[in-house]
């Protein structure tokens, strides 16, 4: 069979608040056939393992998500097949997850029963000490962060200020009459919350142009923060969802609760932003929304609004540097456990999983 393209994403950021989760937004309860929720310590194969399920499924042309870990994007938190209604995700910290309706949607499997605990326990006291080291490493880039987000602020505001808001109405509403569907379907669409782009090890990791696939129709804002791109698209989203179409949010890294993008599945329309944080570059429908603004108050404001910029990215490094730090500490951290894992009987879960997921083919 032809192999199909996947989507990837994040569920999680590491963001000003802290780490920031929508793994409830994976695969609902009432959706699901079975959620297996992966527990076991660093090291113990979980990513591995999904990352062949994922490659399984693709090259028998299922509909795949690969959701990527911010912490190490070259490794997975999650997995879903559409088609199946199934999904696998890493349960552990620091995005606990536990069943909900264990037997009737989710199961749980513990890779830890493959690691030798008398080999790893005389090693307690290392595995804390890099244990608190992560802890720490994470903590201070939330700082920074945090410190980022309010030079991005105060950017914003800025350049609130020179946005005509009789122009900015009107473009709303124009865009709106481009995108929005003029028939209804008389029931509310559903929400779902994701990240296209996450803080991490190896900087600034977006997966637009991946998401952007996708979509037939795909819409580009363009501009600096301040300019309402995040309220423009959750207005949009609001009606496209009172027009009965589902919604995929996807949010800020360093806001969580704004918006980046959205994209309606079903009408495959996407609606993206073109921001100081991803610098995405996509073909499509472009608007600069700069041409919103009073030329004169922005020449006015540029030496502040330079100064935020500058400020801005002096303080996102470092704490982009601090998330790398903390993956150095826990690639360290993971050796104590592969080298006491059992992999041969992580190995065979593989094709108890496979076997299990195939079980739910539609035809059935």
């Amino acid at each position: 069979m032809s192999k199909s393209k996947n989507r990837h994403m994040f569920l999680g950021g590491n963001t000003s608040e802290g780490f920031y989760s929508h793994f409830k937004y994976l695969l609902s309860q009432e959706d699901a056939n079975e959620i297996i929720c992966l527990k076991g310590g660093p090291g113990t194969g979980k990513s591995s393992l999904m990352k062949k399920l994922a490659f399984y499924f693709a090259t028998n042309s299922y509909t795949v998500e690969e959701y990527h870990c911010s912490s190490d994007d070259q490794s997975l938190d999650g997995v879903l097949v559409k088609e199946l209604k199934v999904a696998i995700l890493d349960a552990t910290a620091p995005h606990m997850t536990d069943p909900k309706n264990p037997g009737a949607v989710d199961k749980i499997i513990d890779l830890a029963k493959a690691l030798d605990m008398k080999s790893i326990r005389p090693q307690k006291k290392e595995i804390l000490a890099v244990s608190n080291d992560i802890s720490n490493s994470f903590t201070r880039a939330y700082r920074f962060f945090n410190a980022a987000s309010k030079v991005y602020l105060d950017w914003r505001k800025i350049n609130n200020t020179c946005v005509d808001k009789d122009l900015l109405l009107n473009f709303e509403n124009t865009l709106k009459s481009a995108v929005i569907p003029s028939v209804s379907t008389g029931h509310v669409g559903k929400e779902r919350h994701l990240f296209a782009t996450a803080f991490t090890p190896n900087g600034i990791v977006s997966f637009g142009d991946n998401l952007s696939t996708f979509t037939d129709n795909i819409f580009v804002l363009k501009g600096e923060p301040g300019l309402y791109k995040s309220y423009m698209l959750k207005n949009l989203a609001k009606e496209f969802l009172n027009h009965g179409l589902d919604v995929e949010y996807f949010h800020c890294p360093l806001l969580p609760e704004e918006v980046e993008h959205i994209i309606i599945p079903e009408a495959k329309i996407g609606i993206f932003t073109e921001n100081e944080i991803s610098k995405l570059k996509l073909n499509g429908t472009s608007f600069d929304l700069t041409s919103l603004c009073d030329k004169k108050k922005l020449d006015a404001v540029k030496d502040e609004v330079d100064f935020d910029r500058c400020e801005f990215d002096i303080l996102l490094n470092k704490g982009l540097s601090l998330i790398t730090e903390a993956k150095l500490l826990h690639d360290k951290l993971e050796k104590f456990y592969v080298d006491n894992m059992d992999f041969d009987i992580v190995n065979a879960l593989y094709d108890d999983i496979v076997k299990e997921f195939e079980s739910f083919k539609p035809n059935k």
